[in-house]
């Protein structure tokens, strides 16, 4: 019954997103399907949904509108919704434990809500706020997707969880905001419900507050949960009825909580430890601050202390000024780092000061071991602040703030032009050797470019180049030939270097899979519909100004080829192994070059070395990085490129 119910979930899932996109082309005066294809989609999901008695978040069928409210209310909770004790000791967690059957399930990284049904409707939704009072976010609710709107159950019904958004569904923002928590917990707090609905957030349940009486178990009310169309959050049940639990076995669980939450592209930032038996665990009661019948067991990066000198605004290819922390060097045993960018101005208040203030005490930390972020800061009346720029530090032209972000008001602001050059041929677009940034600066300065056509031009310059300062006929003439060979490009690193809002290699690579010339992506008007590109995604591809790609295709590029057109997996030695990636590259042009490789041949590649990891390729084995110390702990392999390429 529970295969069936998932099943048929997805499928209802399927359908209301088919639905809804279809309706949206209707009301534009577009429609892509019949009349008679709409219905038969339509009826088929109403009856999904009266056999099971379940309406899922944005059906149709509920006729729900999109609201706009003008605050959001405060509200009491109905009950005391506190935090856990936390710890990052493993043998705390099996004192914890003593022997009692406990769950153990992933702690989302996001914002904590709980909604109420009564007669089998969704009535409210409310954020946890300081424990006793929230903020009630209903209008916004119904779309967040693992809601049900309706459930088969009349009695009143309360459910716990997380509002979260996905590492796959934040992809197109992870530009704009700091993480998925700090989206998430913005994007359920917008006033207008629309707005809300675009940021494709998920709600994760981790607890039945009210209902089901007559189960006596977390655990079995959390696989009850998945019946009325609720996600609920990964766990496993750690049994004292054959063994104790110890340290080993608390160890696996993690283990395979953690690797549960990566395949489903889960935000977490830690494990809960709860009593199982429901009984058991109301009966110890509460602190003020606590439940004393659950522990978190946190991950922890190391915090490094340090003073904040300055804040540079770095501009990026659309005009937007982000601030970048610059502070006293850090030394954290593999690198030093002296910078870490702030995101956006709201970001930047949160995490430091409104002003923040030369010599002001922070502390760093490497997100995931590779990002370096500014994670706390101490906050007093500053005696020098660093205020936010009037001007653009590039033109000097009048700065404005929107959403949050920095603009600079000049559209002809060179920053802006040299960031959009520079994506055009760098690695991330047509990858042309030679053409640093720095260099692309002196042929603006020189006024021999003016445009991304200028690039392929730069020929009739020849001799005069070669007499600059700084360069020669050869490192001329090896540019010109780059830039050639630049007219023969893959189609998605054409797609990727137009510097698309959104867009970077990872989806103009998915764009490319679907669309095997120029022509077809120009004719594409159904973006929505393929897996992973969101409604705020197909708006900006639909959007963009296209003019002057086409001229280029149409003048410039002799040949836009696809190779990821239908692209076949190769059987190879590494079909399915698990390979990380570390260290400089000799036969492969980048990083980005091994891993199509290693994926053509039915590898994949992850960031970082774990157990599961089955090679590291580094070419220098005696490296003291991080990756290969793990690798050494783990007894993982580490292999050359040579040594890869002979095994394959």
């Amino acid at each position: 019954m529970g295969e069936k119910l998932i099943h048929n979930f997805d499928t209802m899932r399927d359908l209301i997103a088919k639905l809804n996109y279809h309706t949206t082309l209707y009301d534009s005066g577009k429609p892509s399907i019949t009349d008679k294809e709409w219905d038969d989609m339509y009826f088929q999901l109403q009856e999904l949904e009266k056999e099971f008695g379940v309406v899922l978040a944005n059906s149709p069928t509920a006729h729900i509108d999109y609201q706009v409210v003008n605050k959001l209310n405060k509200v009491t909770h109905n009950h005391p919704m506190l935090s856990l004790d936390k710890t990052k000791d493993i043998d705390e967690l099996v004192k914890f434990c003593n022997n009692i059957d406990c769950i153990a399930m992933a702690k989302m990284d996001g914002l904590t809500c709980s909604i109420k049904y009564q007669n089998g409707k969704l009535v409210s939704a409310e954020t946890r706020g300081n424990g006793t009072i929230g903020e009630d976010i209903t209008h916004n609710i119904i779309f967040v997707k693992g809601v049900p709107v309706e459930i088969p159950i009349e009695e009143e019904f309360i459910v716990d969880g997380e509002i979260i958004c996905t590492y796959a569904d934040f992809e197109p923002f992870k530009d704009e905001y700091a993480n998925p928590r700090n989206f998430a917990s913005g994007s359920i707090r917008l006033l207008d419900a629309r707005a809300s609905a675009a940021r494709n957030l998920t709600f994760v349940a981790w607890d039945c507050i009210k209902g089901f009486d007559n189960l006596s178990t977390l655990s079995e009310k959390l696989f009850k949960l998945n019946d009325l169309g609720f996600l609920f959050t990964p766990y496993i049940v750690l049994s004292a009825f054959t063994d104790n639990i110890t340290k080993e076995k608390i160890n696996h669980a993690i283990y395979l909580i953690k690797d549960t939450a990566k395949e489903f592209a889960y935000p977490i930032d830690g494990i809960v430890f709860k009593y199982d038996n429901c009984k058991y665990y109301n009966s110890l009661g509460a602190t003020e601050h606590h439940f004393k019948g659950g522990i978190a067991f946190k991950f922890y990066d190391e915090e490094y202390e340090t003073h904040l000198r300055n804040i540079e605004w770095s501009m990026g290819k659309t005009g937007v000024l982000t601030p970048v922390a610059v502070f006293d060097p850090v030394n954290d045993g593999e690198s030093i780092i002296t910078r870490a960018s702030l995101h956006n101005l709201n970001i930047m208040k949160q995490l430091l000061d409104d002003p923040p203030y030369v010599g002001q005490t922070v502390w760093v930390c490497k997100q995931n071991q590779i990002i370096p972020q500014i994670v706390k800061a101490e906050k007093f009346w500053p005696e020098i602040p660093i205020l936010i720029p009037k001007k653009c530090p590039i033109c000097g032209e009048n700065t404005f703030i929107k959403d949050d972000f920095l603009y600079c008001s000049n559209p002809d602001c060179d920053g802006k032009f040299i960031n959009h050059l520079d994506h055009f041929v760098g690695k991330k677009g047509l990858d042309i050797k030679g053409l640093s940034k720095a260099t692309l600066q002196k042929l603006i300065n020189w006024e021999w470019v003016t445009s991304l056509k200028d690039i392929f031009h730069l020929y009739s310059y020849q001799n005069e180049w070669a007499k600059k300062d700084g360069f020669g006929s050869k490192s001329v003439m090896n540019i010109l030939t780059a830039i050639e060979d630049s007219k023969d490009c893959e189609l998605w690193q054409f797609i990727s270097a137009l510097s698309i809002p959104l867009i970077g290699s990872t989806y103009a690579k998915e764009i490319a899979k679907k669309c095997a010339t120029w022509d077809d992506f120009r004719n594409t008007t159904d973006f929505l519909m393929w897996d992973g590109f969101g409604p705020e995604m197909s708006s900006s591809l639909l959007d963009f100004d296209y003019e002057e790609a086409d001229e280029l295709v149409k003048e410039e590029i002799i040949h836009l080829k696809n190779s990821l057109q239908n692209q076949q997996t190769v059987e190879s030695n590494i079909n399915g192994k698990i390979i990380c990636i570390t260290g400089s590259l000799n036969h492969f042009k980048n990083r980005g070059e091994l891993k199509s490789f290693i994926e053509e041949h039915g590898g994949k590649v992850t960031d970082s070395v774990s157990k599961k990891t089955n090679y590291l390729i580094n070419n220098d084995i005696n490296s003291s990085s991080s990756k290969n110390k793990k690798a050494h702990e783990l007894n993982i392999p580490i292999l050359t490129e040579d040594d890869l390429l002979k095994i394959i």
